[in-house]
């Protein structure tokens, strides 16, 4: 008997549609970036499949990111909505097996319009965070000698003298100057000084630049006196600011995005927060700018959503026919990102070509 067949194999994982999950997770995601009917059929056909294979925790995640990735704030208030749209469907889940909730015409319903509209939603580009040379850090002189700016309203609003140290106070000052003035990735860039200065400060002394706790009472005493609050607390103040001078209008949505920042929930990674916070530095940076500084309706053309959404239940119905699995599907799958083949260098490419010459030269000779 051949060796290869006495080895134990682990079977891959399928949804209830059997499809490979990893594949149906991919499909989804390139679907919602389409558009058209045969887009549409897609994106609530993996959607009926994720949510029946109980997978209605990846679901959620793989919308979430797919919001963070592509839209951003090119429709701010999708993040509003998904919050409250995610809430009532978890509340139904909660109530009943997965069967009986994926047989709910009102859930169903809801799902459909979720990623039907994200699907709809224009697209925008999730900004790349700046990189911070690691000699700025712990580098006082360096960060005398870059100070642009005198203390901002907002910042002392927030900063404590008695626990939060300087470099909270320089940063808090130097990112609202770079707001005020629209430069959003100079902006960014103190984000990330202040963050990696506080994770340095706390791995060498076990305490970072503040002891405030600003954070959830429900979190962790690392996490609830984590600079990112202070941050956080920074920008509400400058969007109070811009809102008293009638520079945005956006009071839901910008509290969605504190609210999506200040949850416990497992699936907030420091990622997710720190992408949160670039949302809403972009939205203070653009939205002044704006000919309308508010956020635009979600959906331009309601007859045709409604009209798709009333095609769900047959959907539902091709995978509810369909075997029930024997455990639900995991609620993460890595690997959906396919890594950027790095370029070859000119060197390489030098080489190569050398090489190539030689060969060619070789292969003259032996004519």
């Amino acid at each position: 008997m051949d060796w290869e067949e006495n080895e134990d194999v682990i079977p891959e994982i399928t949804t209830r549609k059997g499809y490979l999950l990893k594949d149906a997770s991919r499909s989804f995601l390139q679907a919602l970036n389409e558009s058209g009917p045969i887009a549409s059929g897609k994106v609530i056909h993996y959607t009926a499949d994720l949510l029946a294979s109980g997978g209605i925790v990846l679901w959620q995640k793989l919308c979430w990111d797919y919001t963070y990735d592509h839209i951003g704030v090119a429709s701010p208030r999708i993040f509003l909505f998904l919050s409250s749209r995610f809430k009532k469907i978890t509340e139904i889940f909660t109530k009943n097996t997965i069967e009986s909730f994926c047989n709910i015409s009102e859930m169903q319903q809801h799902a459909a319009e979720i990623v039907l509209i994200l699907q709809m939603c224009p697209k925008k580009t999730k900004v790349k965070m700046p990189t911070v040379p690691p000699e700025t850090h712990e580098n006082e002189e360096w960060l005398r000698s870059v100070l642009r700016t005198t203390d901002k309203a907002a910042v002392r609003k927030v900063w404590q003298r008695n626990a939060d140290l300087e470099p909270m106070l320089h940063a808090g000052n130097e990112m609202v100057y770079a707001i005020t003035e629209g430069a959003t990735e100079r902006a960014l860039f103190w984000v990330k000084w202040l963050l990696e200065e506080d994770a340095l400060v706390r791995k060498k002394y076990g305490s970072g630049l503040t002891t405030v706790e600003r954070g959830s009472a429900d979190g962790k005493a690392a996490q609830k006196s984590s600079v990112g609050y202070y941050l956080l607390y920074v920008l509400t103040e400058v969007y109070k600011e811009f809102a008293e001078k009638g520079m945005m209008r956006m009071h839901e949505e910008f509290q969605s995005l504190i609210n999506l920042y200040k949850s416990t929930d497992q699936k907030n990674t420091q990622r997710r927060k720190l992408d949160t916070i670039g949302i809403m530095i972009q939205l203070l940076t653009d939205v002044p700018k704006w000919k309308v500084p508010a956020a635009p309706s979600l959906v331009t053309d309601p007859t045709q959503l409604a009209r798709m959404v009333g095609q769900t239940e047959i959907f539902f119905k091709e995978i509810l026919h369909l075997p029930p699995l024997k455990k639900p599907i995991p609620s993460t799958v890595t690997g959906l990102k396919q890594k950027k083949s790095k370029e070859p260098s000119k060197e390489a490419l030098l080489q190569k070509r050398l090489d190539m010459i030689d060969q060619a030269t070789m292969n003259f000779y032996k004519m």
